[in-house]
């Protein structure tokens, strides 16, 4: 594949989600906000929708044969072997309520022999000026209003007793039937702290935190992150060890942390032996 194919993409995806955010933040904190539920899938908001018809109508305009696959309208086919996975706001519970750790996702797949494979990604923050992107064929970027872009890096963290953990509300792991993960997790790590969403996977993709875990995960989700933790130097997988956006659950952060935390998950709590899920 042409590189041009992936940086043109990766362009567009970094100026559509600025678009989408700026929507987004003409809704965020207003008192008149509408929100509909989705059941267990959570909030929905017109800010969503228009967000993601924004971005998709970029998309069309500019590479009419990809195909979408977006968390509000759904997914359109294409043909050009290329596929956008979107979240116009991952974090949708922050948003209604005020506070600011949303953001805009934007990922792109290339169909490959071996199954889709991120190849470009954007995670807009635009409530706290931030972002964090990466392609195959450049290394991961950090953006923060007011200071010069940097390479984004994942902890040098190697011991999962020494990490900071970050990970999501109990309500997905209720969900997912894995309400008896949490005890070990926490208890395996030094430090837990609850920055859920996109805003804890930017933490994790930066540095901040050692290690994120994550029960219950869609590929708008995933979107870009498979292919920002590669090139910041970690690893974003499964809870199995696979790769790519196409994941239920996730763990991203340090590599040798991610590997600690699979085996702790492999575990069998009561009987300590290895188990398959």
């Amino acid at each position: 594949m042409d590189k041009h194919d992936v940086t043109s993409r990766l362009a567009l995806a970094l100026t559509l989600a600025e678009r989408a955010g700026a929507l987004a933040m003409t809704h965020f904190g207003s008192p008149g906000l509408l929100v509909h539920s989705k059941g267990e899938a959570g909030p929905v908001t017109i800010a969503d929708r228009d967000a993601e018809a924004l971005i998709r109508a970029g998309i069309a305009a500019a590479f009419p044969r990809d195909a979408v696959m977006g968390e509000e309208l759904g997914e359109t086919h294409g043909t050009s072997g290329y596929r956008w996975l979107i979240d116009p706001i991952d974090g949708t519970v922050s948003f209604v309520r005020g506070v600011p750790l949303f953001g805009v996702l934007i990922g792109v797949e290339r169909d490959e022999p071996d199954g889709p494979r991120v190849v470009a990604g954007v995670c807009a923050l635009p409530a706290l000026g931030e972002r964090v992107f990466a392609s195959e064929h450049e290394g991961a970027t950090w953006e923060r209003a007011g200071r010069a872009a940097e390479p984004a890096r994942v902890s040098r963290c190697d011991q999962l007793s020494q990490s900071l953990l970050c990970t999501t509300s109990p309500d997905y792991y209720r969900q997912s039937g894995r309400l008896d993960v949490m005890p070990r997790l926490f208890a395996a790590a030094q430090r837990v702290r609850g920055w859920s969403d996109c805003y804890g996977l930017t933490l994790a993709a930066t540095g901040r935190v050692d290690v994120f875990v994550d029960p219950l995960m869609n590929p708008w989700d995933n979107g870009p992150f498979p292919i920002i933790f590669d090139r910041a130097g970690g690893t974003f997988c499964d809870w199995q060890g696979r790769a790519g956006a196409r994941s239920k659950d996730c763990l991203a952060g340090a590599s040798p942390l991610v590997e600690q935390v699979r085996a702790l998950l492999e575990t069998d709590h009561h009987t300590g032996q290895q188990t398959d899920h």
